[in-house]
């Protein structure tokens, strides 16, 4: 009986494990304050997710703007388990057709180095006008990981070896 119910504890704990890291993989999205920006962003979407190292990441910023906005600046800031790794600054009209009133649409894509480390990010995104008053802001924790071994390798060995340009007149050992 004691086994059994060993038994049964060990893989109700694998079960819920999983569930836990499955959960902490997928995207976690949340405005920054409940204040009322004049630009409401409705999700930040990551595709893939979660991110892998070395691979391109989509991210798509579906949002909808109450008054009109013909001017201003993208400000994403990464951190890595709260230590920031990382602020980019875009033009908004460099991003999207300005001037910009009602639904729209923000999308970057990057490929990430494949040293980038796995873990738990943190993506701030804010839009700011030509002032640099904030206009939106708004988080989305997800995770990046190393690509599984039975993923195909960035280079490889075929491909490796054809860049060889052989020549016969050097001889090998």
């Amino acid at each position: 009986m004691a086994m059994k119910m060993t038994s049964v504890f060990v893989i109700l704990s694998a079960i819920l494990s999983v569930a836990s890291i499955a959960s902490a993989l997928k995207s976690d999205f949340r405005p920054c304050t409940k204040k009322d920006y004049p630009v409401i962003i409705k999700d930040v979407l990551i595709d893939p997710e979660p991110v892998v190292s070395g691979d391109l990441v989509t991210f798509t910023v579906p949002a909808v703007a109450t008054e009109e906005l013909s001017e201003g600046t993208i400000v994403v800031t990464v951190s890595l388990y709260g230590f920031k790794v990382h602020t980019e600054r875009d033009d908004l009209c460099g991003k999207t057709n300005c001037p910009i009133k009602g639904d729209f649409n923000l999308k970057s894509a990057q490929e990430l180095p494949p040293f980038t480390p796995p873990g738990q990010y943190k993506l701030k995104f804010q839009v700011l006008d030509k002032n640099g008053n904030e206009q939106a802001c708004a988080s989305v924790g997800f995770a990046i990981v190393w690509r599984s071994s039975n993923q195909k390798a960035v280079v490889d060995v075929g491909t490796a070896a054809d860049l060889i340009e052989y020549n016969p007149e050097v001889e090998t050992m």
